[in-house]
């Protein structure tokens, strides 16, 4: 009899982590340290999946094919379909970048470059000020107001609806598409949800397929983003409706769901921080980097992205089984001290190189242009309009939604304009 070299494998349940929990929702940091620290990869018996949290883990991981982002893979997805069996909310996920293996990854990334070339997000930055300008017209000269529902509930979706052509009346309608897309396949939720969420994507993809159908018809089909998706070519080769269709529901969970938070929580992570609100009124060419760390600090992931393991595979030690799923644990990694020293604090000067708050290697976020552009444009509004702006009580009276899918969902953050305060001075 010999003895085994498999190393055991390292577990924790919900008792270490449970990301469902209001506590750790409200207060995430002791959580994460003590994964980053104690269990940068483990298997979590409560929720039947790998965690991975730390940053040089999971740096290691987005950038192994093996680890697959199409969730097909997984040991529970529904079974495959015929084509002509599927509807048009499988047969766009199948199209999708996440679905596709590395060389057709490659193939639609290149195809997709001219529709985010810089003349078109140019236009696409125009749009978003105007609607900026506007939102924050609503707002007016309160005492206060909550920047969730003023801001953050209106801008997201208004701007990636801009940037699709869908119209105003519309956007109810197209909140809706992109909230079922994200929920659809989301494997933390039930199955009748997920599949409920798929039944409510199916008008929304046929809205895009008949717009595409639209601009296939006309001479040429626009310089917009649409346009530039139907008329992309290399060679010869193009893509197809389902093709284009997948890229813009991507640029629709990017450009929405994660934009809600970046929000909020740039708004929370500034007035919690006057200097560096003031500093970056100061120094406004900090903005871009201070969106990046706005994310880092603000930290707003609850399940923030998984993967599928494609084959057997032994990683830092730890016997990885084909079919099982992986939590990256992204947002743990953005606040490891090893990685980010004085990670609680907030320094929009800081150094961010090897940051995955927009992930790393071959999936880096499609949608990043567009959360950068909103947030750099609210946060400059913001400043013009309430330059002395703090948190009512301290703490904006913050609040979340607990039954949020995949995000620490800030639901509530009250700001004090000071506006009054500021014309009684002068």
């Amino acid at each position: 009899m010999t003895a085994s070299t498999t190393p055991a494998r390292i577990e924790i349940d919900g008792k270490i982590f449970n990301p469902y929990s209001r506590d750790f929702i409200r207060s995430p940091w002791a959580t994460w340290d003590k994964l980053v620290k104690e269990y940068p990869v483990a298997w979590h018996k409560d929720l039947s999946m790998w965690v991975v949290s730390s940053h040089d883990a999971l740096m290691d991981m987005l950038k192994d094919n093996r680890f697959s982002t199409n969730y097909k893979h997984w040991e529970f997805a529904p079974l495959p379909k015929p084509v002509e069996q599927q509807n048009h909310f499988e047969r766009a996920i199948d199209a999708g970048l996440f679905a596709v293996e590395p060389r057709e990854h490659l193939r639609l990334r290149k195809l997709t470059m001219p529709a985010f070339s810089k003349p078109v997000m140019a236009k696409i930055d125009a749009k978003i000020r105007d609607l900026i300008v506007t939102c924050f017209d609503e707002i007016g000269t309160p005492d206060q107001f909550d920047a969730f529902s003023m801001i953050a509930e209106k801008l997201p979706v208004r701007s990636i609806a801009r940037m699709v052509g869908v119209p105003t009346n519309m956007e109810s309608f197209f909140h809706d598409f992109a909230v079922n897309v994200v929920k659809a396949t989301r494997i933390n939720l039930p199955l009748k949800e997920r599949e409920k969420a798929m039944q409510d994507t199916l008008p929304g993809f046929q809205y895009f397929l008949d717009i595409i159908k639209e601009r296939r018809a006309l001479p040429h089909p626009g310089e917009d983003f649409v346009g530039q998706l139907v008329a992309a070519s290399d060679g010869g080769d193009s893509l197809n409706d389902y093709q284009i269709v997948s890229v813009i529901q991507a640029v629709i969970v990017a450009g929405s769901d994660t934009a809600t938070d970046l929000h909020t929580y740039a708004i929370q992570g500034l007035l919690s921080n006057p200097e560096q609100y003031k500093l970056l009124a100061q120094k406004p060419e900090l903005m871009e980097n201070a969106i990046i760390e706005l994310l880092r600090y603000g930290a707003f992931g609850k399940t923030p992205q998984f993967r599928f393991v494609s084959e057997d595979i032994e990683w830092r030690g730890q016997q990885f089984k084909k079919g099982q799923s992986v939590l990256l644990n992204l947002t743990a990694a953005w606040v490891d001290e090893a990685k980010w020293p004085d990670a609680r604090k907030l320094d929009i000067q800081r150094r961010l190189d090897g940051n995955m708050v927009f992930g790393a290697g071959a999936h880096f976020c499609i949608g990043t242009y567009l959360v950068r552009v909103q947030g750099g444009l609210m946060i400059q509004e913001l400043m013009k309009r309430f330059p002395s702006a703090e948190l009512v009580n301290g703490n904006g009276d913050v609040d979340y939604d607990y039954n949020h899918h995949n995000a620490r969902r800030i639901n509530k953050l009250l700001v004090k304009t000071n506006v009054e305060a500021a014309r009684k001075a002068a």
